[in-house]
């Protein structure tokens, strides 16, 4: 209840709290434990094959299939990508490799992010910098796709960000793009989407494959709390990771909130 009024009533507060929670997992010695922030995605459930992995990612597996997700359904050959909050950099990493694009840029407004993924990933046409969501220092007219993967719920002004994406996207490039709301602001969130001016080419409510994913990956999650995250903290992280402490089972949950996968184009 009181992170739903945070982000209906003091979002700008709801965001300063999520960076500070952020930073603070920046601070600790997670190794390649933790490479995604994500919630994940599965479609095991409805008969899909899952897809093959490296035995590397295979723990990351729920949430690199949420970027396999988002990134299967535009081209990528000879791309100039764009990722905005790209965090500890696992889902720019799987792209790189697995879709091949000429080049791939990382932005993340945490330095100590940003260092991680330089020290970690080294792969020609991939880097990292640091940089600010709602002001993308880029020229217009410079990338072919843009990622966006579960971070603009925290973006103090989301108008910007999108205004930004518009602008840097080269005519015909590709905004891909997933994220969550509360079930009453879904029809807002569509609106500003509209708004933006870009053609929409997919929309996808993919609630119940994230949900699943989460059931699935529930015990990793566990784990990485319990073993990185103080013990007077854990309970806030956990809901962080989208597991309810207080719940028989410490079951996955989204909070009565729906999440959804776009693909938008720009004329």
């Amino acid at each position: 209840m009181l992170n739903k009024l945070l982000f209906h009533r003091f979002p700008n507060i709801k965001s300063l709290l999520t960076r500070l929670q952020y930073e603070f997992l920046s601070t600790l010695n997670l190794k390649r434990d933790v490479l995604f922030m994500n919630f994940g995605y599965t479609a095991h459930h409805e008969g899909h094959e899952p897809i093959p992995l490296h035995p590397d990612d295979e723990s990351h597996r729920y949430p690199l299939q949420l970027y396999h997700h988002v990134a299967k359904h535009v081209s990528w050959e000879n791309a100039e990508a764009l990722e905005v909050s790209s965090g500890r950099g696992g889902g720019a990493h799987f792209i790189m490799r697995h879709f091949k694009p000429k080049s791939y840029t990382g932005v993340d407004f945490s330095a100590r992010a940003i260092e991680f993924c330089r020290s970690h990933f080294n792969l020609d046409g991939l880097k990292f910098q640091r940089g600010n969501a709602e002001a993308l220092a880029f020229p217009d007219n410079s990338f072919d796709i843009v990622v966006n993967v579960e971070a603009s719920l925290y973006y103090p002004n989301i108008k910007k960000f999108f205004g930004h994406v518009k602008r840097v996207l080269k005519p015909g490039g590709h905004f891909v793009y997933t994220d969550l709301r509360y079930t009453e602001k879904i029809e807002e969130w569509h609106a500003l989407i509209k708004s933006t001016g870009l053609k929409l080419i997919k929309a996808e409510d993919i609630t119940d494959n994230v949900l699943k994913a989460m059931e699935l990956d529930r015990e990793r999650r566990i784990h990485l709390v319990n073993t990185y995250i103080p013990a007077i903290l854990r309970k806030q992280f956990l809901h962080f990771a989208g597991i309810a402490p207080d719940s028989p089972s410490a079951l996955p949950h989204l909070e009565n909130r729906r999440y959804w996968y776009f693909v938008l184009q720009k004329s």
